[in-house]
């Protein structure tokens, strides 16, 4: 192959070795470790180089995608027109918006409680975290401890909250399969390594079959009848976000309507965006999913659903209010964000060399999106007068994880999000950055 080649291939290795720094560290073989940044680029500058003496692309993309936006605007799932939406959209009609996307959607909120007559709204959202989401599975069986957890109309999940929310959905009987999903399984049991394929060519450090196994244990023909029921007769929703990297846009998948289409793919498609939202990219495969447009099939890449919001509460970026009209009268908003991570800044001495510098200046970068993602949404709370709940992993919590998904780590912090969901004292009624610190 010619030089030029092999010159592209180095820069797809640098791009992708400053997409690993995001996760503050990058899978390595056996016990798949998160090791610091600084080794993991030195381990993939070594592949670069014994990619770049090769003289060649390792691989070639048969895929066929779409090029052409406009297309991928009327792109749809092939037999399941009305399951999805841009997250970034920002309609001018929501209800017309609704009928066009969601032709299936029911009224909502049909199963609400009424508070003087106005139906109440329960908003769960559940942001990303990876193995951190034993935070909001031990929160939520907490707060079933407690008594007082509500009904959710509406349950929105993002990566390792996409793997939560459906258990979240259907509520308490639900509680011991999250437990035993967060703290049953080590790394090994979610993914296997391919560092050197991932590097050569490949597009990730590890293969997610096992985790799309787990998925499918888990995640069957009850439960997809369940929430369908939810959604088709009492008006409750369920949505995960993924992001199209071809687009570079958010996709928010309605669940309930994969649930009741009864179209022969639905379970497949339904366990395919759980575990898209959660594929890492660089460290986890992206999925495919297949898409129609004027008749001929093409191919979408989706990976996790944090590269484009860390967390949401609404299909579409329009204010609470725009969804009044979807209801006989306006309702009264409770809005509960399930953080799982440390929201605040943590304190740390960082060694005054480049490598250090970079992955903490990209986990800041990280944290500060996160933040701002999470006061937007209290500024749309607070215009339409809505509740707003906030809550995230202590910053008292000092427990160090080991490995990817560590069930030692995760049983800890599970506990810790029993404690605290149990307690129910911990949660915010603002963004904590807007809190003055001591």
């Amino acid at each position: 192959m010619e030089a030029g080649c092999a010159r592209h291939e180095v820069v797809k290795r640098v791009q992708f070795v400053t997409g690993i720094a995001c996760l503050g560290g990058v899978l390595l073989p056996d016990r798949l470790y998160v090791v610091p940044l600084w080794r993991a680029i030195g381990v993939a500058l070594l592949m670069m180089a014994i990619a770049a003496a090769a003289g060649g692309c390792a691989t070639l993309d048969l895929r066929d995608g779409i090029d052409d936006a406009r297309l991928a605007r009327q792109a749809v799932v092939a037999g399941l027109p009305g399951v999805r939406f841009w997250g970034d959209e920002v309609p001018a009609d929501i209800g017309a918006e609704v009928k066009r996307r969601l032709p299936n959607m029911p009224g909502f909120s049909l199963a609400s409680v009424k508070l003087k007559e106005r139906p109440v709204v329960d908003i769960l959202a559940l942001s990303g975290g990876g193995g951190d989401g034993a935070f909001g599975a031990g929160l939520l069986a907490g707060w079933t401890a407690r008594g007082d957890r509500p009904e959710f109309e509406v349950v929105t999940g993002i990566s390792a909250g996409a793997i939560i929310a459906p258990f979240a959905f259907l509520g308490p009987q639900y509680d011991k399969d999250l437990e035993e999903i967060w703290t049953g399984y080590k790394t090994s049991q979610i993914a296997t390594a391919q560092i050197l394929p991932g590097l050569l060519g490949g597009p990730a450090l590890a293969d997610t079959a096992p985790l799309k196994a787990l998925i499918a244990r888990y995640v069957d023909h009850r439960m997809m009848r369940e929430i369908a029921h939810e959604y088709q007769r009492r008006g409750r929703i369920l949505l995960v976000g993924t992001t199209n990297l071809d687009a570079q846009r958010p996709v928010v998948w309605n669940m309930g309507e994969i649930a009741a289409s009864k179209h022969p793919n639905a379970l497949h498609l339904f366990r395919d965006v759980i575990l898209a939202s959660a594929a890492i990219p660089g460290a986890f495969p992206p999925v495919d999913i297949k898409v129609q447009v004027d008749g001929k099939i093409y191919s979408e890449m989706h990976v996790d659903g944090g590269t484009t919001q860390e967390i949401f509460v609404s299909p579409v970026k329009v204010p609470f209010r725009a969804f009044d009209r979807l209801y006989k009268k306006p309702p009264v908003r409770r809005i509960y964000i399930v953080n799982n991570a440390k929201i605040d800044p943590e304190q740390k001495v960082i060694r005054s060399q480049t490598i250090p510098i970079a992955s903490r200046a990209i986990s800041t970068l990280i944290k500060s999106q996160s933040q701002g993602e999470i006061y937007r949404i209290y500024r749309m709370a607070k215009d339409a007068g809505a509740d707003f709940n906030f809550i995230a992993v202590p910053r008292e919590f000092e427990v160090q994880s080991e490995q990817f998904f560590d069930p030692v780590y995760q049983r800890a912090l599970f506990d810790e999000g029993y404690k605290v969901g149990k307690a129910g004292n911990r949660w915010l009624k603002q963004p904590p950055d807007t809190i003055a610190q001591n």
